[in-house]
């Protein structure tokens, strides 16, 4: 008899406990699984002129070795849930997901993120776009560009006179209000090139010029600030005189 009543009992209890330890919360139990593959875009800072725009040179490159993280039930603000690791050829999976919506992500070089959305049926392979993560001293930075052109002026009369290409003339930057400064020499067409510079600042270019007439070391400089985040800023001529 006593046999007879816990089995009753244990038949009543038994739903309950189905009930809560069966869930439909995104999360590992299930079939589904999640697959991907992580870029890598090496970037330094070098870069190229075409014309009259200019570019970064970068090359992309799959990442091995990369921590891939993902954060169950798609909400972005949340810890991670689970980590895994690229392969050899930048692949990657996440296994025995239920179904429901996910955020799946990389870092940059800079500590920045780069995060991809999906949603997983109840079963099979959900593929997630790829991931393109930045590695590198230019990453997170940006870049001014400009040409340095000089007049060489006769001492008597300059009006006959032109601006030409500055060759091989050292130009400076510093953020304003700062102290470091940085430099560069122009190429052969006077062009010269600034990057791994932060985004969205006030910086100061000049070139310095010694005067043939009395050995005065003269400055001429030119404001700009820097873009966003990748971007490439021209900024006015730089034009010096000589005397």
């Amino acid at each position: 008899m006593k046999i007879f009543r816990k089995l009753i009992l244990f038949l009543a209890v038994l739903p309950l406990v189905s009930l809560f330890s069966c869930t439909d919360e995104e999360g590992e139990g299930g079939k589904a699984k999640i697959s991907g593959i992580v870029y890598k875009v090496l970037d330094d800072g070098d870069i190229v002129k075409s014309g009259d725009s200019y570019s970064f040179v970068r090359d992309t490159v799959a990442a091995p070795d990369i921590d891939v993280f993902v954060i169950y039930g798609g909400n972005q603000e949340d810890v991670y849930d689970d980590k895994t690791k690229t392969s050899h050829n930048g692949k990657f999976e996440f296994n025995y997901l239920r179904e429901g919506d996910y955020s799946v992500y990389a870092c940059n070089d800079d500590d920045t993120y780069v995060m991809r959305s999906v949603h997983c049926g109840k079963k099979g392979t959900t593929d997630v776009e790829p991931i393109y993560i930045f590695d590198g001293k230019n990453t997170g930075k940006t870049a001014v560009v400009g040409n340095v052109k000089i007049l060489y002026a006769a001492l008597y009369d300059d009006d006959d006179d032109e601006y030409v290409p500055a060759v091989a003339v050292r130009v400076y930057i510093r953020a304003v209000g700062r102290m470091a400064v940085s430099d560069t020499r122009t190429d052969d067409e006077g062009s010269f090139y600034f990057s791994r510079l932060e985004p969205e600042t006030d910086y100061v270019v000049w070139v310095e010029a010694e005067q043939r007439k009395n050995g005065i070391v003269k400055a001429y400089t030119v404001n700009v600030t820097t873009g966003k985040t990748g971007e490439i800023v021209k900024c006015d001529d730089l034009k010096a005189k000589v005397y």
